[in-house]
């Protein structure tokens, strides 16, 4: 799996610890570049702002979730339009499955999810 450790990620999620836990995965497989939001308000902010190479979010999360937050890049007049985005989710439900799968999702974590898991879908969305 070789994977460009320059890249700029983002990841959003409104649960602090793991969002500690991804950043820490991410910093320990060797990627410097992270920012993080703690909801899809927050990183729509910064999306607007600031290009980023990879972008992780939870699903579900307050104010704006995951879906929310795909949608809104996927719809963006930019080439961030094109920013791959892997989704966290907990659930199965087919109706955020075919929401995100028609915004054109990249692929998604599951919890619980390994190192190996997330390093993965990582090299899988930036081929795409």
């Amino acid at each position: 799996m070789n994977i460009d450790k320059g890249i700029q990620i983002l990841v959003v999620e409104d649960n602090e610890a793991i969002r500690d836990l991804i950043v820490s995965i991410l910093k320990s497989s060797g990627f410097e570049k992270i920012s993080q939001a703690k909801n899809g308000k927050e990183a729509w902010d910064v999306v607007q702002n600031q290009k980023h190479d990879l972008i992780i979010t939870d699903c579900m999360m307050p104010e704006m979730n995951g879906l929310e937050l795909l949608k809104n890049v996927r719809s963006l007049d930019d080439e961030r339009k094109k920013t791959p985005v892997l989704i966290i989710t907990a659930s199965d439900k087919s109706d955020d499955i075919k929401s995100a799968a028609k915004w054109k999702v990249n692929g998604y974590i599951v919890k619980p999810f390994s190192i190996k898991t997330i390093l993965s879908k990582i090299a899988i969305a930036l081929k795409n």
